[in-house]
């Protein structure tokens, strides 16, 4: 698993598209966005406050969950899945690289953002506490849950579905509450929207940030929902794969 990481590490340090993955797209998503707020703030004094903190929240989320799909992807156009394979590395062991790769790139791109947030709007990610270690907890175990989802998909029907890696959070956005809350959705979709965890999860921050105190039921909740979809990720993943080592497809992708 290490040597998978170190691979990609090393490949991020000196491909272009990879370095800009890590770094200029959060970082300009950030600069846009926060510039945004900050013209908007005048409607509500937590107005930037809430919109920065769910952008960087959810930046975690999407960098983690995009990032191993596309990390899979990339030894698919590569053509080195096989090699990988070919090697002593299991599947498993390939994936479990993959999501110690995002999780490096995460926390490279987090300390980034939360850098330049503090230095152009004057907010401070550290301002959550305690909570901050809850809320990315949550965030990641769902994003890797995303993750391992997304690549069973591309390992049974090949590479066809790639686009799902980044299709799925941008859908699925708008229903997260991560720039709002839950309470401006029609009361039948607050009842559906609560069955993802990253709801609980940025309604916890908004609570913390408003309080300053931890709202510990919607990150239990949280937690509960995540670890339901991570056992069902990997149920999914052992199905899809066992579906395709019988049929012996894996060279084809």
């Amino acid at each position: 698993m290490w040597g998978i990481a170190l691979r990609h590490i090393f490949l991020t340090m000196h491909q272009l598209e990879r370095f800009a993955d890590l770094f200029i797209f959060p970082i300009v998503g950030l600069l846009l966005w926060g510039f945004l707020s900050q013209s908007v703030a005048f409607a509500s004094s937590n107005l930037a406050v809430f919109f920065i903190g769910g952008l960087i929240l959810w930046t975690m989320f999407e960098r983690v969950g995009t990032g191993i799909g596309i990390d899979f992807m990339w030894d698919i156009w590569e053509r080195n899945l096989m090699n990988v394979l070919a090697s002593p590395i299991t599947l498993v062991e390939h994936i479990g690289g993959l999501v110690w790769v995002s999780i490096i790139k995460v926390i490279i791109s987090i300390a980034a953002m939360w850098l330049i947030a503090a230095l152009f709007y004057g907010f401070n990610l550290g301002s959550l506490g305690s909570s901050l270690v809850f809320l990315w907890a949550n965030i990641v175990i769902f994003a890797v849950s995303l993750g391992i989802f997304n690549v069973a998909l591309i390992i049974r029907y090949g590479h066809i579905l790639g686009p799902l890696t980044w299709i799925i959070p941008f859908a699925i956005q708008p229903f997260t509450a991560a720039f709002y809350p839950v309470s401006i959705f029609p009361p039948y979709v607050q009842k559906i929207v609560y069955f993802l965890p990253l709801v609980h999860v940025f309604e916890g921050m908004r609570y913390t940030l408003s309080t300053g105190k931890l709202d510990l039921v919607r990150l239990e909740t949280a937690f509960v929902l995540n670890i339901f979809y991570f056992v069902l990720a990997i149920a999914f993943f052992s199905y899809m794969f066992s579906i395709v080592r019988k049929r012996g497809t894996v060279a084809k992708l």
